[in-house]
Formats: C-alpha cells, structure tokens, sequence
C-alpha cells in the first residue's frame, strides 16, 4: 500500500496543525492527547505525546512532507483565523481508494481537532475516526 494516511494521522497525532494563511500556535512544549477509535479495535485507542513545536503557524502540507502521494488530492480551507478544514483523497495501491475529513481549531496556547478516515481497499472498507486536543505546557528545553 502505497503511503499515505497513516503516517499523516501519526504526525497529526503528534503536533498541531495549520495552513492556508494558517493558524496560529504559541511555540513551546506540547502536550497532545488523541484517541482512535476503529471497528477492528476493541476499545479506543489514546496515546499522550509531549513535542517541541518551534513554528508559530504550522502547515498541512509540511505535515504531510514527503510521505504524501503525489496522486491525492487536499482541498484545504479556512473559514476564520482559529479554524482550519481540509479534505484528503488519495489512491491505494490494487485500485482502493482513501478519503479523510479533519478540522483543528486552535487559540494560541490550546489546539482541538477531530478526523475521519474511510479506506476501500480489495473491496473492504476500513473506517478510523479520530480526536485530539493539546495544549502548551512550557518551553522547549535548551538544546
């Protein structure tokens, strides 16, 4: 399969986001709580990360990089400076195909997203659905 999902919700779960002019975020030491839950799983899943965000205003599409197939396609919108929305669909390998629906809304200091994933791949359908929410809770330490 080719790769294109995951590793963007991996690094969504790991950071907030934003792009269009943007959506700004107060740079520091992160906190980040997300749940997924799918139906093959038997309970939700939540994970807590603690990262460095350097960047006042992050970017979609550099939180994609490089592992974004260059066959999907992101529509991504803004209604207001504290929200950012964007639609991602892409091909799987073997004639599958993914859709994903995400929006984030931050206040500087707080970030709070949700997300859907659907995947057809060999005729089965995958569906994830997904939360998060972070907050700063200091600065980076010194490097």
């Amino acid at each position: 399969m080719k790769k294109i999902l995951l590793p963007a919700l991996v690094a969504l779960a790991a950071a907030p986001l934003a792009r269009a002019d943007g959506v700004a975020v107060e740079p520091g030491l992160w906190e980040m709580t997300t749940t997924m839950t799918m139906p093959m799983l038997p309970q939700p899943q939540t994970v807590t990360s603690t990262d460095c965000v350097e960047d006042a205003v992050l970017d979609v599409d550099e939180m994609n990089g490089a592992g974004l197939d260059p066959e999907c396609v992101l529509d991504i919108s803004q209604p207001d400076e504290k929200t950012i929305r964007w639609v991602m669909d892409c091909p799987v390998e073997g004639g599958g195909s993914s859709h994903a629906e995400w929006q984030v809304t931050s206040d500087g200091d707080t970030v709070d997203g949700s997300g859907t994933i659907l995947m057809t791949v060999m005729g089965q359908e995958m569906s994830m659905d997904a939360s998060f929410n972070g907050r700063r809770v200091g600065d980076c330490p010194a490097k």
